[in-house]
């Protein structure tokens, strides 16, 4: 994976975090618990990123 893409990963995963964690039933959650669903989230984001950086998938415009 380049480095744009795990930055752009990286990203991807901090929002989704704060977006997920900002509902009152999240924050109600055990902290291993959410631990736990921020890892699933970090794995599938970063997961896609790479495989659209593997495929050479790119947006034109």
């Amino acid at each position: 994976m380049s480095q744009t893409g795990l930055i752009v990963g990286i990203i991807s995963v901090i929002g989704a975090l704060i977006l997920v964690t900002s509902h009152s039933r999240f924050r109600a959650m055990p902290m291993g618990q959410t631990l736990k669903l921020a890892l699933i989230w970090a794995v599938i984001i970063i997961g896609l990123v790479a495989i659209i950086q593997i495929s050479g998938f790119q947006i034109q415009q």
